[in-house]
């Protein structure tokens, strides 16, 4: 798995919107509904979140209305993730109320283009079990599996079937380190320190060893 690029992940919006709107993600044209489930219509929302945060899908998907806060007094808007969803097999999905590590707890400030997005979802979404901001489409927790199917179908036949959820929390780190540092990466994504961000998260190129007075001989003679 690797980090998106910046135009990598405007042209993943693209298709997935056509995916949204009924198109064929390749062409655009309209596609014939064929009877089944219908298509998710906000895997972009729910992109766009993975992308603002750097979180993991289940705590993407366990987010709730009372985690958000779009009015501060600071003028910045923030979402604290503060929990998580997990299977269990006395209970099946459940929201668990803490993130997945002690240092998963945080508030993180949000762009703008999230800030639009949530600002129209409070508007126009629907109420659902426990307030999730992300409910699926009968209103109960959204299952985090159910959510990378959607992505999976929304990608098919496209340069972008490679993209996984998780792959904007590679991206989120990759692009913080290379514009900020690493310690701005690891509290974003929510490590307590930076060995696990450096270790699996920023992705770097691997710097070969100077050679270069060895290949000289293969070039041209003067």
């Amino acid at each position: 798995m690797r980090a998106l690029t910046i135009d990598e992940v405007a042209g993943l919006r693209a298709v997935v919107q056509r995916w949204q709107d009924g198109c064929d993600p390749v062409t655009g044209e309209p596609e014939l509904a064929l009877g089944g489930r219908p298509r998710a219509t906000d895997v972009l929302d729910v992109i766009d979140m993975l992308a603002a945060t750097g979180a993991r899908i289940g705590e993407v998907l366990a987010l709730r209305w009372c985690d958000v806060d779009l009015a501060p007094a600071s003028g910045k808007s923030t979402v604290t993730i503060a929990g998580t969803l997990v299977v269990r097999s006395d209970e099946g999905l459940i929201r668990q109320d803490h993130p997945k590590t002690k240092a998963g707890w945080r508030t993180v400030t949000l762009p703008r283009f999230a800030v639009t997005m949530l600002t129209r979802r409070s508007i126009e979404a629907p109420s659902s079990q426990e307030d999730v901001v992300f409910p699926s489409h009968a209103g109960t927790l959204r299952s985090p599996n159910n959510f990378r199917r959607q992505l999976r179908d929304a990608v098919a036949g496209t340069e972008f079937e490679w993209v996984t959820p998780h792959s904007f929390r590679k991206t989120v780190a990759t692009l913080l380190d290379r514009q900020l540092d690493t310690e701005h990466a690891a509290a974003q994504l929510g490590h307590s320190d930076t060995s696990v961000t450096k270790a699996h998260y920023i992705q770097k190129a691997h710097t070969a060893p100077d050679v270069s007075d060895v290949l000289e001989q293969l070039g041209p003679r003067l």
